[in-house]
């Protein structure tokens, strides 16, 4: 299923789209440390963050996004050197695109829905 341009493609998509999600995720943590710090100034103390359901999560979905590249990644190398190409590597690296792809349309969403709450 699928050509040995789709698993080097893909091979070198993930990383790219990683690379994308990286620097959108520092741009969301940098706004958390702008926001903390205006807190800071404000009331003299910084609040405890320890616990927080949204940071919570977005370290949760950061580990999940983390998990599906090295899966899709592994899968597409893997692929190439063996020349694996069955259905089975084939949804996994399509599984893989189709999360990271999603990833990288909705954490700018979030990150800029979640300074504008601020």
């Amino acid at each position: 299923m699928g050509t040995e341009a789709f698993y080097t493609t893909a091979a070198q998509v993930l990383p790219t789209i990683l690379i994308a999600l990286t620097v959108e995720l520092g741009f969301f943590i940098q706004s958390e440390q702008a926001y903390v710090s205006r807190l800071r100034e404000a009331e003299g103390s910084a609040p405890d963050w320890r616990g927080d359901p949204g940071l919570t999560s977005l370290f949760r979905a950061t580990l999940g996004l983390g998990a599906t590249f090295l899966v899709g990644e592994a899968a597409a190398l893997l692929a190439i050197a063996f020349r694996w190409f069955n259905g089975w590597t084939f949804f996994l690296i399509a599984f893989s695109l189709l999360i990271m792809m999603v990833g990288a349309i909705v954490v700018p969403i979030l990150r800029h829905a979640n300074a504008s709450q601020r």
